[in-house]
């Protein structure tokens, strides 16, 4: 029988096991609920359980390298991952985050942890009725003459002399 007792109308949160290896940010894990640990590099851990990761078997030997180097650099167990990532720069001239995040970044969420972090109760009500843009003016009818309709005649005087 399980310790562990789900309060009335929620769903107990099962957390995220990260087995850690010798590196930092380096883990083991069962990211994919297959039964097999994998090898991941945690990006960012969040309050809810949820991390962002790198699954390290999916990348590029090159791309293996250059996360084994930022990894193993001197201050690497002083720093999230992220924070080293973004201060790394890639031989090809990218930030290694930026790369990073945008080929290989997942998420991944313990059971019962919100879907996103930006509900209602964060949004502020619009509070007004008037049609967005009503108070916007066109700046090519600045000049219009309201009772006519029509732009003020300009001259047209080009010297080429």
């Amino acid at each position: 029988m399980s310790d562990t007792k789900a309060l009335p109308g929620k769903q107990a949160k099962d957390e995220i096991v990260l087995n850690p290896t010798s590196l930092p940010h380096i883990f083991l894990c069962d990211i994919d609920d297959s039964g097999l640990l994998k090898e991941i590099m945690v990006v960012k851990k969040f309050k809810d359980g949820s991390i962002y990761y790198i699954e390290i078997d999916t990348l590029h030997n090159i791309d293996k390298g250059r996360i084994k180097k930022i990894v193993s650099s001197q201050h690497a167990s002083k720093y999230e991952a992220w924070e080293l990532l973004s201060q790394a720069k890639l031989s090809n001239g990218m930030n290694a985050l930026d790369f990073f995040h945008s080929n290989n970044v997942k998420v991944k969420r313990p059971r019962g942890a919100r879907a996103s972090a930006g509900g209602l109760e964060t949004v502020a009500s619009y509070g007004t009725d008037k049609l967005i843009g009503s108070d916007f003016t066109n700046p090519a009818e600045a000049e219009l003459d309201k009772a006519s309709g029509m732009f003020p005649r300009q001259e047209v005087g080009v010297n080429r002399g």
